[in-house]
């Protein structure tokens, strides 16, 4: 059996990756990875795995962010704590707004039958640009995510 002539991993090629979920094929760009982006992630994804809807999150965010290069595939696992997925129904993420901004159920529940939270959900995802994904809907917290171009919309 012969030895490697490598001095470092920096000068290793990554040639083949298997996802240990099917849903991360086609998200992440393959090109250009090395072996310290390509453990970052898969400890990431560890991580991911071990709670409840992150990878389903993470997966959404790759769909919106579409990022170019695996670098910032990385860089988006590592920053994950900056999105959220968020409720399909439009009346209960009218109420999380109304959470985010101090109010407790007690408040909530009293408002209800008074308040279209429908209406509040909706101009509220528009607010913060929460995008739909194949994987749900997802919002960006620390700045919203720019509105998706509408279908079929002319380049002027």
């Amino acid at each position: 059996m012969g030895s490697i002539s490598l001095e470092d991993f920096a000068q290793a090629e990554i040639t083949a990756v298997k996802f240990s979920s099917p849903y991360l094929d086609g998200l992440l760009p393959l090109d250009t990875i090395t072996v310290e982006d390509a453990n970052t992630l898969a400890l990431c994804l560890q991580e991911m795995e071990q709670e409840d809807g992150e990878l389903m999150k993470f997966c959404a965010v790759l769909e919106v962010e579409q990022p170019g290069a695996f670098t910032e595939a990385v860089s988006i696992a590592m920053d994950r704590d900056d999105y959220e997925l968020v409720p399909e129904d439009m009346d209960e993420y009218g109420k999380q707004v109304l959470r985010r901004t101090g109010a407790d159920d007690e408040v909530i529940d009293t408002i209800d039958g008074y308040m279209d939270f429908s209406r509040l959900g909706e101009d509220s995802m528009a607010e913060d640009g929460v995008r739909r994904t194949e994987f749900g809907l997802a919002r960006r917290l620390s700045k919203p995510f720019p509105p998706a171009p509408e279908i079929g919309q002319a380049m002027m």
